[in-house]
């Protein structure tokens, strides 16, 4: 993965008309976006091709990037755009309808599955309980724990102080934690183990680690 630095030199060189290096510099993020738009759509068959107009857009836009962002916030700032447009397409919402600091993602569509799956109860129950939480609750904690940004690269990736980031993080883990311990009360399962105990933040710090290692992501 380029640094910022690497990924300012690609993106000078891509603007030149090296081909190639714009190349790398998508695939560079390729996975990390991904994985952004997994848990939050309502058919897996969507997944790609949002992350293709993610990418077009940075092509079309690249020349009025103007650097004082990373590579890496530009194309996340595209991303949630994409998200949003489909999120307000698929449910037929307009902008105004639509709040994403109190909607969440099982509340447009009930019925969707999420695309990420886990032999792991707990961790399914995590899975599940992300799209339990308003949309920008889920992008800041799924970006935490699903990719392990630290809150300065959060504050550089949302464009947010770090304060901000914190509270974002202290409030959507609190719903979190809420959502998982619904997800694994005894009536939630039909049959084996499940857990009545209150779970922690080291529980759901144990379980988004877990969900990396199946999923094969870093750290």
């Amino acid at each position: 993965m380029p640094n910022d630095d690497d990924e300012q030199e690609l993106l000078e060189a891509w603007r030149r008309g090296d081909r190639e290096a714009g190349s790398r510099l998508i695939a560079a993020r390729s996975r990390e976006l991904t994985w952004f738009f997994r848990n939050k759509v309502f058919d897996e068959d969507a997944v790609s091709d949002l992350v293709s107009q993610t990418f077009l857009r940075a092509v079309s836009a690249r020349d009025r990037f103007e650097g004082r962002t990373s590579f890496r916030r530009f194309l996340y700032a595209i991303a949630q755009n994409v998200l949003r447009e489909y999120l307000r397409a698929m449910t037929k919402r307009k902008q105004e309808e639509l709040d994403f600091t109190q909607v969440c993602v099982h509340e447009l569509s009930p019925r969707s599955l999420s695309s990420l799956h886990s032999e792991k109860r707990q961790v399914q129950a995590l899975i599940e309980a992300l799209r339990e939480v308003p949309l920008d609750d889920q992008e800041v904690l799924e970006l935490k724990y699903f990719e392990g940004l630290s809150g300065r690269e959060l504050a550089e990736v949302l464009d947010v102080p770090e304060g901000t980031v914190r509270g974002r993080l202290a409030r959507g883990l609190g719903r979190l934690r809420e959502r998982v311990q619904q997800q694994l009360r005894p009536e939630a399962f039909s049959g084996g183990p499940s857990s009545s105990s209150p779970v922690t933040i080291d529980d759901i710090e144990a379980w988004a680690a877990e969900l990396r290692r199946l999923r094969g992501a870093p750290g």
